[in-house]
């Protein structure tokens, strides 16, 4: 048997650790303080090592004085070639004369053709002092932690799977030579000494009781080998971060190892009546031990596979791998053959085929407050209906529900009733929702992405511009909203909303329009009387001058409220193309923005051409100086080029007025920086607040005086 082992691991000149009295007397020694936390407080206890009975203290106490002895630098051995060589020498030892059958019985032409040419090879002589240590004492329960540690010290350069092979390969060079005894017995020529030895060793051969005890323990210790040999590979994959995985690195490598060495030590030591005692507690405790590790490969397997899954999904959203692909991605598990896609128009389920060669708008959202949205998308559905050179454009409607109930099924069919496009029939929260959140910047709003036939996305959120604009905006693409938002046309296209008359006056009649509103009822109302005085002076009549106004403050605050939404749409367009940063447009939708909550504000355009857009002083010092600049109306040649040059005029002796704005219920991520609106400044704009909020289903009315929340239940 010695001979194999050398064959397998040929000695070498340097052996690695301290020598086994060094570890021995290291630890017999030395007393050390454990320190536990129990419900907040710090516990010091005193435990001596010497003594230490592993089967009546907590893991955590092992664990703690085996760390010290590992190093976490150690190089990472394939051991898979010593343990499949170790565990048919151990596995067919017990295969003896069927009294230790395990039924893993190998030949001895298998287990000779299973020696590696190369691989994981420790010193021999390292073997044989561990297997010395193993067989030289008594095994019970006051030494037995101080021989696990004596063998650690000696392994403290390995890895704990390679530990525990080195362990079991040396357990095999004593175990094993039973087996190569009992084979020259069946011999034709057999040794006359070692027959005579073998039949020594057959006086303490076990009772049947016994040696099934052996075989379970044997059993056992191989499982929980290979158990750590498994949570070293997968360690090993730099694919799994304790993130990814967390139960990989939470599982006790030190403690099984500890386990699987002091099983070895019970499984080598003689066989006295005691120690068939501390046979059967090894026994029992690793049948713990062998749950524990169990448990931990199943939640590692699960969080393996859910890793996997995801970066599947990644890799599907980051390439063009088709329509049908990206919605398995998106929606389904991966191993789904038929997707549950209902025609709404045609009230039936229908192959997914159906959309392979179609560009979808894919309506994402959850199932509260989406009438806005739906009412939006009919117009376009209709228009796409319509249009034959539209025919390959189809709208599907993705719900995102993270708890499905009955409730939100009723909910579902209410609002999967108005919908006359594909809606995706899958009760479960998609298996893509975090890729969603990620890589489409879903936050629990609708949004609508557009993607063409391959799986291309060409818009991650289309809602906005649909919103601002309608089938005006088709196909959808990043790149359409700068034809549209042209020469304010994002902005007159919500205004014409409001009034009818403000189209007819900008669009037909080419007229000065100014168009104002604020926080402030009083200042809007002097602003009013101030352009009718205007409107009055003799001047305009003589340069045939028109002049009308619109006080937003006078339209139903629904209305409003409705007008500033589409112009934060308008906003959330811009900003999803590339180098926004330098699009004149984006600045004059933010500085419009910049007045909702302004005291007073006013936009002045001739027709469609805004000229200037500004806060409430300087535009009322404009108006209330109009004596002053009046004369300019006809040496300018317009009312228009005179209002402009005193406005640029005095601009200048005003101190800069501060820009700020708020963004409420967005439907995408918007950028954390972006640069000052105003033309005289080049500065990147302040963040004055950015806020989070999560009170997981309770509403937090306020903050009492003593820093307590008061809560009300939502």
């Amino acid at each position: 048997m010695a001979n194999m082992i050398k064959k397998i691991v040929p000695s070498l000149n340097t052996s690695v650790g301290v020598s086994a009295n060094a570890g021995l007397q290291l630890q017999t020694s030395t007393s050390v303080g454990v320190t536990a936390n129990i419900a907040g407080s710090q516990l010091q206890a005193s435990v001596d090592f010497g003594t230490l009975n592993p089967f009546s203290v907590a893991d955590d106490v092992i664990s703690q004085n085996i760390i010290g002895i590992h190093d976490s630098q150690a190089v990472r051995h394939d051991v898979d070639s010593l343990y499949n060589v170790v565990t048919n020498i151990v596995q067919s030892s017990t295969h003896i004369d069927g009294s230790l059958d395990l039924k893993r019985a190998k030949s001895v032409e298998l287990v000779e053709d299973k020696v590696p040419q190369s691989g994981f090879m420790p010193a021999y002589s390292t073997l044989k002092e561990i297997a010395c240590q193993m067989t030289c004492k008594p095994f019970n329960t006051s030494n037995a932690h101080v021989s696990v540690v004596g063998i650690l010290e000696k392994l403290r350069s390995y890895t704990w799977d390679a530990k525990a092979v080195i362990a079991l390969a040396a357990f095999a060079l004593d175990y094993g030579e039973t087996w190569r005894l009992s084979l020259m017995k069946a011999a034709s020529k057999e040794n006359a000494l070692e027959l005579h030895v073998f039949k020594l060793g057959e006086f303490d051969k076990p009772n049947q009781p016994n040696a099934d005890l052996i075989s379970t323990l044997v059993d056992r210790t191989l499982q929980l080998i290979e158990g750590i040999i498994k949570l070293e590979k997968l360690i090993s994959i730099n694919a799994y971060g304790a993130k990814d995985v967390p139960a990989l690195y939470k599982a006790p490598r030190d403690l099984y190892t500890y386990w699987a060495i002091l099983s070895l030590l019970a499984c080598a030591n003689q066989m006295t009546d005691l120690d068939w005692d501390i046979k059967s507690e090894v026994v029992g405790r690793l049948k713990i031990v062998l749950t524990q590790l169990n448990t931990d490969l199943e939640k590692i397997k699960i969080q393996t596979e859910s890793l996997n899954d995801l970066t599947w999904r990644f890799t599907v959203f980051q390439t063009n791998s088709g329509i049908l692909e990206l919605l398995k991605a998106l929606i389904f598990p991966r191993d789904i053959k038929q997707l549950e896609i209902f025609d709404n128009t045609a009230q039936e389920l229908v192959n997914h085929e159906v959309l392979k060669t179609k560009n979808l708008l894919l309506f994402i959202s959850g199932l509260d407050n989406i009438e806005d949205e739906i009412w939006a998308l009919k117009s376009i559905h209709d228009s796409l209906t319509k249009d034959k050179d539209k025919q390959d454009y189809k709208i599907l409607w993705i719900p995102v529900v993270e708890k499905w109930n009955n409730d939100e099924k009723s909910e579902f069919e209410k609002l999967k009733s108005l919908m006359p496009w594909y809606v995706v029939h899958y009760f479960s929260l998609i298996k893509g929702f975090k890729v969603l959140q990620e890589e489409w910047n879903y936050q629990g709003k609708p949004i609508v992405v557009v993607t063409n036939p391959r799986g291309e996305v060409i818009n991650k959120n289309a809602l906005h511009m649909i919103f601002v604009w309608g089938i005006k905006a088709f196909p959808f693409g990043v790149g359409d909203v700068d034809k549209l938002s042209q020469h304010w046309n994002w902005f007159w296209t919500e205004a014409h909303k409001i009034h009818p008359t403000i189209e007819q006056w900008v669009t037909q009649e080419q007229k000065y329009v100014f168009f104002y509103g604020g926080t402030d009822i009083k200042w809007t109302q002097t602003f009013g009387s101030l352009v009718d005085d205007i409107r009055k002076d003799p001047i305009m009549k003589e340069t045939d001058t028109y002049i009308e106004q619109f006080n937003l403050g006078t339209v139903d605050s629904n209305i409003t409220s409705k007008f500033w939404v589409n112009i934060t749409n308008s906003f959330l367009s811009k900003i999803q193309k590339d180098h926004f940063e330098v699009d004149l447009v984006l600045k004059d939708i933010q500085t419009l923005l910049s007045m909702q909550t302004e005291k007073g504000w006013a936009l002045f355009s001739k027709g469609e051409n805004v000229l200037v857009i500004g806060y409430n002083e300087l535009m009322v010092k404009v108006l209330e100086n109009f004596k002053i600049w009046r004369t300019n109306v006809l040496e300018l040649q317009g009312f228009d080029n005179a209002f402009k040059h005193y406005y640029d005029q005095i601009s200048t002796t005003l101190p800069l007025h501060c820009v700020h704005f708020q963004l409420e219920n967005i439907r995408s991520g918007v950028p954390l920086g972006m640069g000052c609106p105003a033309p005289s400044c080049n500065l990147k704009m302040e963040i004055e607040s950015v806020n989070y909020k999560c009170c997981h289903g309770i509403h937090y009315d306020h903050v009492t005086e003593n820093g307590e929340a008061r809560t009300l239940e939502l």
